[in-house]
């Protein structure tokens, strides 16, 4: 592609940063660099591009009204040859421009292949599918026009492998990703992360769908590599009912095995979301986001109404990266990478630690378990990875809650010597916000079945408090296998009820405890604060399994 071809389709619409600042009414002092970048129009979830010399970032058009969430109607793109000073080429293509698409410009990422730029985003399918879908589309320029490459879509709603619960948001924000082979990739979804390689032609899967299980995973995710290293940055906690931050893993290789890194960086103003971008621009790494501080002639920010922020990015010796600051100051001031940026949100409540404990925690056994391991003497779901979908915690509700609960009666007598929980993601237990194990018997007034409102715990089985606490870091969902010490190995009776509660600080979200959306277990139920839980007048039950010696008449 020459610099004379770029140059008759940039200036078509070229409008300086400044120029746009003017039609835009903002009024505040601002010097080129500074956050936010983009100021002309409300815009989100950024996809950096290097061209050159020339460094494209593509992103969603943000026009939501009062009362509206999310009206992304287009994809524009700026450029810039020096991160502070931005133009501005307008639109680049329209949801519908895909004949099979109704609308929703949502996050998208261009890439350069075999001289060609390919546009990987998300719209929403029109019939006969439903929800959102990733398109492809393929252009001569990075300025388009872009086309629809294949003519339907490369991944809709029946396309991929979900849970019992599918919902119609599974397949968006693809991430595109060519490795040094030539072999490209691309990743996306939501609650559930997808990554398939491509096939030369770019608009083919060469293989199968596969999943791959991250602590924390929500959304929008990124792909880059450094040196013999690659990264994973990812929205995270928005379906934990927190808002998104942003956490990343990383691999030897891009199908693994991927290492989860924490939190990035915290949540943004004003929004719920935030989107990634990484990219290396001669020489030095930069960090894109979204935040919704922007007024744009008076009217403010909002969910649907983000603008697009930059800062450098910086990495440690061995790799990692280093947390991330979000700042006014943007990249109008020189990097700086001996500064760093260490904010107490990377460590909630403190560091990680490790506490005397007489449970002996075995983490990461089985991620996406579909099955629990050995023989339980009992079970409360049998395939938790489909049935087991909603992750709860001590920050449920307004003022968050204190227990977590599942009843349960087994059908045997039994030694209890093991309990396993389906559970993951969470930022870990520290010694402010500690988890503790109890079990309860409640057969006097207690829960009968799984229609007893409450119940009112006696003496804990297992016993004194004092080494009930559970060491546990963040995991993807899985198994969470709990052996108890031969003291503490309580002797449980056939046909009596009884509940296990892990035990928290209220509003603290150290693990999630995932429970089923409707009843899965017929005489138990899953409770917050002793309280029965309803989805809908449905209760559900805690992905339980329970694990010892059975004996008869002792």
């Amino acid at each position: 592609m020459t610099m004379k071809k770029l140059k008759a389709f940039g200036s078509l619409l070229l409008l300086s940063v400044l120029a746009a600042f003017a039609v835009s009414g903002v009024s505040e002092e601002y010097e080129p660099g500074e956050n936010p970048i983009f100021r002309n129009i409300f815009t989100a979830d950024p996809a950096p591009l290097v061209v050159g010399d020339t460094l494209y970032v593509y992103v969603g058009h943000d026009e939501a009204g009062e009362g509206q969430v999310f009206n992304i109607t287009e994809w524009v793109v700026y450029s810039t040859t020096d991160m502070k000073n931005w133009t501005f080429h307008g639109s680049v293509m329209k949801p519908t421009d895909f004949d099979w698409a109704v609308g929703d410009a949502w996050a998208s990422q261009v890439i350069e292949k075999d001289e060609k730029f390919w546009f990987y985003t998300t719209v929403e399918h029109g019939p006969p599918h439903k929800g959102k879908a990733i398109g492809v589309a393929v252009a001569e320029t990075p300025l388009g026009p872009f086309r629809d490459a294949r003519g339907a879509a490369l991944v809709h709603d029946a396309t991929t492998p979900t849970p019992e619960d599918p919902h119609d948001w599974d397949d968006i924000d693809p991430t595109v990703f060519t490795d040094d082979d030539g072999t490209t990739w691309v990743a996306w979804g939501n609650m559930h992360l997808y990554l398939a390689r491509l096939k030369p032609n770019m608009i083919e899967f060469d293989g199968p769908i596969r999943e791959i299980y991250l602590p924390n995973y929500t959304e929008g995710p990124w792909l880059h590599r450094r040196e013999d290293l690659y990264y994973l940055t990812y929205p995270c906690f928005a379906h934990q009912n927190m808002y998104e931050k942003i956490c990343y893993a990383m691999a030897p290789r891009i199908a693994g095995p991927w290492t989860y890194r924490g939190i990035l960086t915290d949540r943004t103003e004003n929004s719920f979301t935030i989107h990634p971008g990484i990219v290396e621009y001669k020489d030095q790494w930069y960090f894109f986001y979204h935040d919704a501080k922007l007024a744009i002639n008076g009217v403010s920010g909002a969910m649907g109404r983000r603008s697009v922020a930059l800062e450098h990015l910086y990495y440690n010796k061995d790799g990692t990266i280093k947390p991330i600051g979000k700042t006014r100051e943007g990249v109008s001031h020189p990097p700086t990478p001996h500064l760093g940026y260490q904010p107490s949100i990377f460590n909630p409540g403190g560091p990680l630690v490790t506490v005397e404990s007489d449970i002996d925690v075995t983490q990461n056994t089985a991620s996406a378990a579909t099955e629990w391991k050995g023989k339980p003497v009992l079970q409360t779901v049998a395939n938790p990875y489909q049935a087991a979908i909603v992750p709860e915690s001590f920050n449920r509700g307004d003022s968050g809650a204190a227990s977590l609960g599942q009843a349960f009666s087994p059908e045997v007598d039994f030694e209890l010597h093991e309990i396993s929980l389906y559970a993951g993601d969470g930022f870990g237990t520290v010694e402010s916000k500690p988890v503790t194990l109890a079990l309860y018997e409640i057969d006097e007034g207690g829960v009968k079945s799984n229609a007893s409102p409450s119940y009112t715990p006696g003496k804990n089985l297992l016993g004194e408090s004092d080494g009930l606490k559970v060491n546990y870091k963040p995991q993807a969902q899985g198994l969470l296998r709990l052996r108890l010490d031969e003291a503490r190995q309580p002797a449980l009776k056939a046909g009596r009820h009884y509940v296990l509660e892990i035990q928290g600080v209220r509003g603290s979200a150290p693990l999630f405890w995932r429970r089923t959306k409707m009843n899965s277990y017929s005489v138990g139920s899953a409770y917050q604060d002793r309280s029965l839980i309803r989805d809908e007048s449905k209760t559900g039950d805690f992905g339980l399994a329970l694990y010892g010696e059975t004996y008869r008449g002792r």
